[in-house]
């Protein structure tokens, strides 16, 4: 059996307007974490509290709140993707494909038989 997790991106695009001319353009880019068995999201959310974080996707915004993780090997610019991939390397997850475009990657692991 296998487990998969992804690694999903949302981009949100924010017009700014005045008087009906547009005056800039910003984007915001969040991520959200998708696993294939319900006790994985349990394991992750348990690992960002050891490293006094909270992972907290809010659905209806897409996008995600809490706190990020602190890891000793990321020491200056640091993000949720990073995190993210990071945590799956360390649980045993492997790269298995991306997902187009640019909307995120896909890992999988052997899973453990039940004792």
């Amino acid at each position: 059996m296998q487990y998969t997790a992804k690694i999903i991106r949302h981009r949100h695009k924010h017009h700014h307007y005045l008087n009906d001319d547009l005056k800039s353009v910003t984007e915001e880019t969040h991520f959200k974490i998708v696993f294939s068995h319900p006790s994985e999201m349990n394991l992750f959310t348990e690992w960002c509290k050891q490293h006094n974080g909270e992972y907290d996707y809010d659905k209806p915004n897409s996008c995600q709140r809490g706190t990020l993780p602190q890891v000793d090997i990321f020491r200056e610019e640091i993000c949720w993707c990073d995190l993210m991939t990071y945590y799956l390397v360390e649980s045993g997850y492997r790269y298995h494909s991306s997902i187009h475009p640019y909307k995120g990657e896909v890992y999988v692991k052997e899973a453990s038989p039940a004792l």
